[in-house]
This record gives C-alpha cells, structure tokens and sequence, in this order.
C-alpha cells in the first residue's frame, strides 16, 4: 500500500503532459495506481477480519510492526468488532469480506473530505465522527437505499428526522446529509458528549463504539479514511 500511495502521489504531484498520446500513458499510469492502491487496501481489509477475530494474533502482530504502521489498526479491528455485535454476529470467525458494492457508486473521497471538514467548522463536530458514520451506515454512500426503518440517504435519515434536521436539502446528497448529521450531532450533546449524542443518532451501544472506534483510528491516522473508502468495494 506503503508504494501505491507514494507512486499516485507522485503522478499527481507532476504536471499532466500536454502532448495528447504523453497525456493518455499519463493517463493510465495514473489510474494503474489508483487501482494499486484500491487492491491494497482491499487485502488490507482481510488482514484486518483476521486480527479483530482473533485477539492473540492481533497483539502478536501489533507488536512486530513498527509504530507507524500501527497508527488506527487496533482502533480499526475495535470498531469491526463493534459492527459485527451489532449485527449479531458473535463468533468472530465467520465475518468475512463481502466486496458487494462498486467503487465508483460514491462521492470521490476528496469531495466528502472537504464536506466532512466544512460541516466540522460549521458546528464544531470532529469531522472524523461525520466520516465514521457515513462509512457505517451507507458504505460512503454507495448503499443509501432505505432501511427496513426507511432511513434513506448517505447518512441513512428517517423522514421525520430529515424534516427536523435536513435544512430543506435533499437526502440523497452527500454534501446535505452530512451537513444534516453535524447538526443532529451538535443539537443533541456534541461535542461535549459524543456518547450521548450517538446514542440519539442509533440507540445501540455497539453503534457508538463503532462509530467511536473509526473515528479514533482517523485521527491517530488520516489515511485510514482512504483506506475504509476501499474496503467492500469492486471496480
């Protein structure tokens, strides 16, 4: 992951050639390591499965890895645990990775970084926590289809919820659900108490570790956002 980061960064660091064949291999090498990247988070993601079922292994590993490389993993393999509780899965063992839903189906990740920190300096909401749940609740938006409950959108609204907290926008945008969940968060405890107003958002205690948890591991590591964006994903 470590080199198909480095290689897109550098390509995206150059200037695109000008000369219309230089610009297509440009072009393609560009999109070779985007999808590097994607391939790598990807078996990351398995890695991850592995360690949060297995709790001896995880210290094992945690421990032979160089800080940096530690940086959001053990608050990564929490908060699959807490989803996997949440969804009533109790033998860790048999959660497996499911890459069900297409890559392309969601906002490009820079675009609901900068709606994520807009919606943070608008309330005061730690922009982690507005990421933490859209990657739970819709996978970064690719599953807003509505619940069982008809929750609906990116950060998955009832209704009644949405006319309380929507601003009049729609709910199937990235820019206004997320920008609808900093407000729900901050008129219901936030930031002063993030447990509680989570708990208002899903009154689940499992949710809130998890929503908790992935927070925690984007801010001990940003890039933990870019890599959750990949994780079920094809394409």
């Amino acid at each position: 992951m470590t080199s198909a980061t480095a290689r897109t960064q550098r390509l995206r660091a150059s200037t695109p050639p000008s000369v219309p064949i230089d610009r297509l291999r440009y072009d393609l090498q560009l999109a070779d390591a985007q999808y590097a990247y994607r391939d790598a988070a990807r078996a990351e993601q398995v890695a991850v499965y592995a360690l949060a079922a297995d709790s001896t292994l995880e210290q094992d590993v945690l421990h032979r890895l160089p800080a940096d490389r530690q940086a959001g993993l053990p608050q990564t393999a929490d908060g699959m645990r807490a989803l996997w509780r949440l969804a009533g899965i109790t033998d860790f063992s048999l959660a497996r990775v499911r890459r069900t839903k297409r890559f392309a189906d969601a906002e490009p990740v820079e675009s609901l970084l900068r709606y994520y920190r807009a919606a943070a300096a608008r309330t005061g909401i730690d922009w982690t926590y507005l990421a933490a749940i859209n990657y739970i609740e819709s996978t970064f938006g690719r599953s807003g289809h509505p619940s069982s409950a008809g929750a609906e959108g990116p950060m998955q609204f009832l209704p009644s919820t949405w006319q309380e907290y929507g601003g009049g926008g729609d709910v199937m945008s990235p820019h206004d659900s997320i920008e609808a969940a900093a407000t729900f968060l901050r008129r219901n405890g936030a930031p002063s108490d993030y447990g509680k107003a989570l708990l208002h958002y899903n009154r689940d205690s499992d949710y809130v570790a998890s929503v908790q948890a992935f927070a925690a591991a984007m801010r001990a590591e940003p890039s933990w956002l870019n890599r959750l964006y990949c994780w079920s994903t094809y394409g």
